[in-house]
C-alpha cells in the first residue's frame, strides 16, 4: 500500500476524489481514507499542521499498516531564486529549529539521528522519469519563516518530522512541494493565503501523474 500525506485538508481534500472504493478511517484522531487510484492500494492522511502532528499520524499508521513508500505533498515557503508556484523534489531535509550545537551536534541533528534526512533514490528515478521538477532541500521547524535561511531551498513545518518516523520505520519516502510564497517577499502572507485556496487540485494533478 502507498501512503499519500498532507499536514492539511487544503493540500489533501483533491486527491481524495482520485480514490476509487473508499473507505473512511480515523487512526489518531484523524482523518484517513484507503481505496485504489489507478489500480493501485493507496492511503491518503491528512495529520493537521506542526511536527507533532506529522510524527504521531505518520507513527501511527506505519505501526499499523503495511506501507510499502510514502509520498509527502504539501506547499512549502521557497527561498530566492525559487518562484511561486515552482514544484520541487525534496532530496533531503532536516530541522532548522533544533539546536544542540553546543553538545558538538550540528545544528538540526537528533542525537543518534542523521542531520539530514534523504527521500528515496528509487522513489526520486520513478517521479522523476514522469515530472520534471527542481532538486532541493527541505528545513522544517515550527514556525512559519518570514527571514530567508538557504538559497534555493525551501521550508515547512511538517517534512523533516516524516522523514524521522520514515527513517526509524525504515520506510522509504519522497516528498513533492508547491512553492506558495516566496520568504522575505513584502506580499509574502498574502501570497500564501491566496495560494493555498488552490493547491489541492495542483497535488491532485500530480498524484494522478505519478501513480
Amino acid at each position: 500500500m502507498i501512503l499519500i500525506i498532507g499536514a492539511m485538508a487544503s493540500e489533501t481534500v483533491k486527491i481524495e476524489t482520485l480514490i476509487k472504493n473508499p473507505d473512511y478511517l480515523t487512526i489518531s484522531s484523524k482523518a484517513v481514507v484507503t481505496g485504489e487510484i489507478m489500480g493501485k492500494k493507496v492511503m491518503l492522511a491528512t495529520t493537521g499542521v506542526g511536527k507533532v502532528n506529522a510524527a504521531l499520524t505518520l507513527s501511527a499508521i506505519l505501526a499499523t499498516y503495511p506501507i510499502e513508500a510514502i509520498i509527502n505533498v504539501g506547499l512549502v515557503g521557497g527561498f530566492k531564486p525559487l518562484h511561486q508556484g515552482d514544484m520541487v523534489i525534496i532530496k533531503e531535509t532536516a530541522y532548522h529549529d533544533f539546536d544542540l550545537t553546543i553538545f558538538g551536534y550540528e545544528l538540526g541533528q537528533v542525537p543518534q539521528m542523521p542531520t539530514f534526512y534523504p527521500s528515496d533514490l528509487s522513489l526520486i528515478k520513478a517521479v522523476s522519469s514522469k515530472l520534471d521538477l527542481k532538486h532541493v532541500r527541505l528545513y522544517t521547524g515550527d514556525k512559519f519563516l518570514t527571514n530567508p535561511l538557504e538559497m534555493g531551498s525551501v521550508c515547512d513545518m511538517e517534512g523533516a518530522a516524516f522523514y524521522q518516523v520514515a527513517y526509524l520505520f525504515k520506510t522509504p519516502i519522497i516528498s513533492i512541494k508547491v512553492v506558495s510564497d516566496v520568504v522575505g517577499e513584502q506580499a509574502q502572507i498574502e501570497d500564501y493565503e491566496l495560494f493555498e485556496q488552490t493547491s489541492s487540485e495542483r497535488f491532485k494533478s500530480i498524484i494522478g501523474q505519478i501513480l
